[in-house]
């Protein structure tokens, strides 16, 4: 929404004047200021309109969620009247459906002899909650905004909530015992549309300096683990650790503790009590000016990462946490206990070498998930020049040529239908039945691909295409599952594989079953031939179910 903007001029037709109330001072000199009311560039239709003295409170302990009870209303054009007095300031405040303008004024704002017509343009209206003592005596505070009719009462702790204030302007908080007869100070709020903030009003106490835990109720989390850890770190030993973290100070018995910060540096605070966590990355220098940590129900995380053949197992940790899990022999793992709500990065090491980063992704889960959490790897996105893949003919045969000859990175090209870089090849077979060509990638290890849950890519052309996933060592060595000839149009196709369903294997009599698993526990080619054409376009080969 655009900027509340005061003073500007407009053709103002039919007008009708707020009544006077005692909330309004009345004083000599009074004129009536003219103005529009708009929403977004709409009229506000019926807009509720109000003026209060600048210091007005609630005469009595009422509450009223209402910013304010209107003095008049806009007619449907969004235009009113309102009489400003001549003498001190006042709160001019125009409500409607979510959206509020509100702004403190004087006769002089509006000109001499009051004759200048004023467009007002209300905005989205904010929220804020809070915490205030309960003196002693009293079963609640009250709380309202000068200049506004809103008051509500605070609950036995001091929490309390002001549903919707307005924005773009300074406003002044007054607090009140319970029963209504002793001010308990007053604080200073700005607030932007549309905001949410919290804010704790209590007063200084021997805890002061420390952060405080608290739970969604709003009580202290006694005791609860505190741990702080580099952004990176890694789990120290490597040894099966359920544990989010290990405590480096705990909160005391109101929830509350201290801690040495570092000076520089990214680093991970988390804190966790009974199912019920708080873990973000923080830069050093924000860390002291923490003062109060809400945690939420924990998560946990299961998913699955793609083995090499020689791999039994491989280790599972979150980077700045101290949780470390361990694979099955199929890839499968579960965090048992993560943070929710803030974003994870997962990390693999190899069983063999403590030391070598396997691979990492990151994920996000939601409070009391135990969702499954599917990866997905992009084998080739040709936007980088195609790293890794390569261009082949049949070398038995003489006459079968591919273009481009050199690389793949020579046939990328952009694509206007798909918004992105392609490869593109055209090829040539010999008129031989063992002919072909292919683009694709080796894998620099033997891999487990047994778990993966399907090929996907997108292609077109003019001949056939097949998906072939092999472990071709020699001649004597060529294990392999592929698709039957798939047929490519002029349009772009995707191409979806499910790997159980790879049937044409080295020998035509091998039946799916036995081709798929023959390679599967053993892939380290993966393939894309063509035939029966002259060109073909390849984009997005992704892999569901697979990560490494």
């Amino acid at each position: 929404m655009k900027k509340l903007l005061l003073l500007v001029p407009v053709a103002l037709a039919t007008w009708f004047c707020s009544s006077a109330t005692d909330d309004i001072a009345k004083g000599p000199g009074s004129e009536t200021t003219n103005g529009l009311a708009l929403v977004d560039g709409k009229p506000a239709s019926y807009a509720s309109v109000a003026l209060r003295k600048v210091d007005f409170k609630a005469a009595q302990a009422v509450e009223e969620n209402a910013l304010v009870v209107a003095d008049a209303y806009a007619d449907e054009n969004g235009l009113f009247d309102v009489k400003v007095p001549a003498d001190g300031k006042y709160r001019l405040t125009v409500v409607h459906d979510g959206a509020a303008f509100s702004k403190i004024v004087s006769r002089g704002d509006f000109g001499e002899n009051g004759a200048v017509n004023d467009t007002v343009n209300l905005v989205a209206t904010a929220l804020m909650a809070g915490v205030v003592d309960v003196p002693e005596g009293s079963s609640n505070v009250w709380v309202g905004v000068h200049g506004t009719d809103v008051l509500v009462k605070s609950d036995s702790n001091g929490w309390f909530a002001l549903p919707s204030l307005p924005a773009n302007d300074s406003l002044r908080l007054y607090f009140v015992d319970g029963d209504y007869k002793e001010s308990l100070g007053e604080e200073s709020l700005y607030l932007k549309p549309r905001e949410s903030v919290l804010k704790d009003y209590r007063a200084p106490n021997p805890d002061e300096g420390k952060i405080v835990v608290l739970q969604k109720n709003g009580s202290p989390a006694a005791y609860a683990t505190v741990a702080l850890r580099a952004a990176d770190a890694k789990a120290e030993k490597f040894a099966v650790q359920n544990a989010m973290v290990d405590s480096d100070v705990r909160t005391d018995a109101n929830g509350r503790f201290t801690m040495e910060w570092p000076e520089k540096g990214e680093y991970r605070l988390t804190v966790v009590s009974d199912g019920f966590a708080f873990s973000k990355v923080f830069d050093a220098e924000d860390l002291p000016d923490l003062d109060t940590i809400w945690i939420s129900a924990t998560a946990s995380v299961s998913s699955k990462v793609t083995l090499r053949t020689v791999d039994e197992f491989l280790w599972v940790g979150v980077y700045g946490l101290d949780v470390l899990v361990k694979t099955n022999d199929v890839g499968a793992y579960v965090l048992p206990s993560v943070p929710a709500g803030d974003s994870l990065p997962i990390y693999f090491v190899t069983a063999d070498s403590l030391n070598s980063l396997y691979a990492e992704w990151n994920t996000v889960a939601e409070s009391n998930s135990t969702q499954f959490l599917n990866p997905v790897k992009v084998l080739q996105d040709f936007e980088n020049g195609g790293e890794g893949w390569y261009l082949n003919t049949d070398s038995l045969k003489k006459g079968t040529e591919i273009k481009p000859a050199n690389s793949v990175k020579e046939g990328i090209v952009y694509d206007s239908t798909r918004k992105s870089k392609v490869f593109h090849g055209t090829y040539k077979l010999a008129n031989d039945d063992y002919a072909w060509a292919l683009v694709g990638t080796a894998f620099e290890h033997n891999m487990k691909f047994s778990e993966i849950d399907s090929v996907v890519f997108y292609a077109k052309g003019n001949g056939n295409i097949r998906l072939s996933l092999e472990n071709y060592i020699d001649q004597s060595k060529n294990l392999k599952a592929a698709t039957e000839w798939i047929p490519l149009s002029k349009d772009w196709q995707r191409i979806s594989v499910n790997p159980a369903e790879l049937c044409v294997g080295a020998a035509t009599t091998e039946s799916c079953f036995t081709s798929w698993s023959g390679v599967k526990s053993w892939v380290k080619q993966f393939h894309i031939f063509v035939q029966d054409g002259s060109e073909f376009y390849v984009d997005d080969v992704t892999l569901y179910g697979a990560l490494f």
